[in-house]
C-alpha cells in the first residue's frame, strides 16, 4: 500500500491517479482510497451537531461546525474509532483481495485535520494521533507530497478550507520531519516529474515493484 499525505492542493489527488494509470500499464490491479476523518459515527455526529446554533461554526468549513473545547478529548477519540472501519474496509480488505492500494489520502492526515479543525496543536501528540501515525506506518508506504504556500493559496483559492492550509502546511512540515517521511515537492515541478519521484521513492521500498 502506498499513501500519500499533505496539505490541500498539494497535488495528492493527481499523483494518486497517475501512480495507478503507472501501476495498471504494469499488470497491477489497483485501487484509489482515501480517508481523512469525519468517517461513520463521527460523520452521523457531524450532521446532528449542525442542527444545534451552539455547534455551528467555520472550525471544520466541510461541516460548519465547531466542537467545544470541554469535548475535543472525547472527539478524539470518536474519530479515532470511526476511522478505524474506513481503513479495514478502504485499505485491508481491498489488500487482502489482491488489489495494490494507493490512497490518495492517509491515516497520516487524520490528526493534521483534526488538530486544524478542533484548534488545538496539541492534538498532534496526543495517543490518538501518535496511534494513527503509527498504524500508517504499518501498513503503507507513506510519501508527502507537499508545495510552498504561494502555489497551494492558488491551487484552492476559493474552496471552503483554504483558510486553513498555511497552518496545514506547518503541522505536516513537523510530522514529515519529525518521522523522518520522504517528500515530494510540485510546487515548481511539472506533475509528471512528480510522478516519477513518486514512483522511485515506492521502488526503493515496495518489495518487487515492477
Amino acid at each position: 500500500m502506498i499513501c500519500l499525505f499533505g496539505p490541500d492542493g498539494s497535488g495528492k489527488t493527481t499523483l494518486a491517479r497517475l501512480l495507478a494509470l503507472y501501476l495498471r500499464l504494469r499488470g497491477y490491479s489497483v485501487c484509489v482510497v482515501w480517508v481523512r476523518a469525519s468517517h461513520s459515527v463521527a460523520f452521523v455526529l457531524y450532521r446532528f451537531f449542525r442542527l444545534f446554533r451552539s455547534f455551528r461554526g467555520v472550525c471544520n468549513p466541510f461541516h460548519g461546525v465547531c466542537i467545544p473545547s470541554r469535548l475535543r478529548r472525547v472527539w478524539l477519540f470518536i474519530e479515532f474509532v470511526s476511522i478505524i472501519p474506513a481503513v479495514l474496509v478502504k485499505f485491508v480488505a481491498l489488500r487482502v483481495f489482491g488489489c495494490f492500494v494507493v490512497g490518495e489520502r492517509g491515516l497520516i492526515d487524520l490528526p493534521v485535520w483534526l488538530a486544524v479543525s478542533l484548534r488545538d496543536y496539541r492534538v498532534l501528540w496526543s495517543v490518538f494521533s501518535r496511534a494513527s501515525i503509527a498504524l500508517s506506518r504499518l501498513l503503507c508506504v507513506n510519501i508527502y507530497v507537499r508545495a510552498e504556500l504561494d502555489a497551494l493559496l492558488s491551487r484552492r483559492r476559493g474552496y471552503p478550507e483554504a483558510y486553513t492550509i498555511p497552518l496545514q502546511l506547518k503541522l505536516y512540515d513537523l510530522i514529515s520531519r519529525a518521522y523522518s517521511q520522504p517528500s515530494v515537492d510540485t510546487s515548481r515541478s511539472n506533475i509528471y516529474r512528480s510522478l516519477r519521484e513518486v514512483v522511485e521513492i515506492a521502488r526503493r521500498r515496495v518489495r518487487n515493484l515492477v
